[in-house]
């Protein structure tokens, strides 16, 4: 068999020998074949030496960011994301129902119950966590300077959806009450944080959905906003400046999973060098890069939660871990089977118990915003 970095051509000269291309130029000339050649291996090997099943080393930093209610800088491979939380106070006016804001997926449909956009300094109605997405000049080759284009718009819908879909944030923890009423009765909520997460990709070189999604993660669980109230006296919402609460995530641990698709001709349809991603014709990668994104046909997100119990006076049971498929959602066609299917899900089970292992042993999820130095992590 052709080794990868052999040629596709071998013309001869006028010399008789023969002509070969290197590495690089094999690649820019043919780069399925390229691709193909690799996973053709026993066993498999992608171009950037991880196993098919293997996901890139996630690197994680919190609290970097001075200005923001809380930060987390992630790096998977040669993808790096910097997300920023910033809160904002939204005063409920007399009449305005409260419901509106308790639903994760109420999309307001009344032009008469809206709020000015997020330049206006508003947020809409249901949608007290914003994501944004921004796509920094010279990350990629692939995106020039120019106005925000389709794929952080795109990733801004894809993450709004997927803090929807996993209820990731504790609404109790954004409500803002008028402490001063009467102790007897129930408190009257008179306000909402509005939570904006800023996305800053400063390095692309694929699944940058994933790596955006656990610095959101990271970012809100560090995040510390000031401890707002209602004056009466006054009759608005004031913020103290030395007393802050955090940002309560739901015990629920989400995490997200993207496989590649790639078709590999040559495969034995009955033979098999790694069962856990591969089938006749095609080959599922774990976390794809760049280049691998490009050759796929189809691509699959899996987004599960953990659950597990804590206790306060012992070390966490990381044996008791259970995974819960939440969501998923295919692009592409259909040579993804439900075997394969079924394969991919126990691979992203896998992916979300180890890096709730990580973080319980470190205790970094229990304590969530109790430390204000930045640390360090890597899953």
């Amino acid at each position: 068999m052709t080794s990868p970095t052999s040629p596709v051509l071998q013309p001869r000269g006028d010399s008789g020998a023969p002509l070969t291309f290197s590495t690089s130029l094999f690649r820019h000339i043919s780069p399925s074949l390229y691709l193909q050649r690799h996973l053709l291996r026993k066993p498999p090997t992608r171009p950037n030496n991880r196993q098919p099943s293997q996901h890139r080393d996630l690197t994680l930093t919190t609290n970097s960011l001075g200005h923001a209610h809380g930060s987390a800088v992630v790096r998977a491979g040669d993808t790096a994301v910097v997300c920023g939380v910033r809160g904002e106070i939204l005063t409920l006016l007399p009449g305005d129902d409260t419901s509106i804001f308790e639903s994760y997926n109420h999309l307001s449909t009344s032009a008469t119950h809206s709020y000015s956009s997020r330049s206006s300094g508003g947020a809409g109605w249901g949608e007290l966590i914003t994501p944004n997405v921004e796509i920094s000049t010279g990350c990629s080759k692939k995106y020039p300077l120019g106005p925000p284009g389709a794929l952080a718009q795109t990733l801004s819908d894809q993450l709004r959806e997927l803090i929807s879909a996993s209820k990731l944030v504790e609404l109790t923890s954004l409500r803002i009450y008028d402490q001063d009423a009467d102790r007897e009765a129930a408190q009257k909520i008179k306000g909402y944080w509005s939570i904006y997460v800023d996305i800053l990709c400063i390095s692309l070189d694929g699944n940058i959905l994933d790596a955006s999604w656990y610095a959101i993660v990271a970012a809100l669980a560090s995040a510390k906003l000031p401890l707002a109230t209602w004056n009466q006296n006054e009759e608005r919402i004031v913020c103290h400046k030395s007393l802050h609460h955090p940002v309560m995530l739901r015990s629920c641990l989400p995490f997200i999973t993207t496989f590649a698709i790639v078709p590999v001709l040559g495969l034995p349809g009955n033979g098999t060098v790694d069962e856990s991603v591969q089938t006749a014709n095609i080959m599922i990668l774990n976390d794809p890069d760049s280049y691998e994104e490009d050759e796929a046909v189809e691509t699959l997100t899996i987004l599960s939660t953990t659950v597990f119990t804590v206790e306060t006076t012992q070390t966490p049971n990381v044996s008791s871990i259970k995974t819960r498929i939440e969501r998923m959602e295919k692009i592409g066609g259909w040579k993804l089977g439900m075997s394969q299917l079924a394969q991919c899900i126990q691979l992203a089970a896998a992916k979300a118990a180890h890096y709730t292992e990580t973080l319980l042993q470190e205790g970094s999820w229990s304590k969530q915003s109790n430390q204000t130095s930045a640390s360090l992590r890597t899953f």
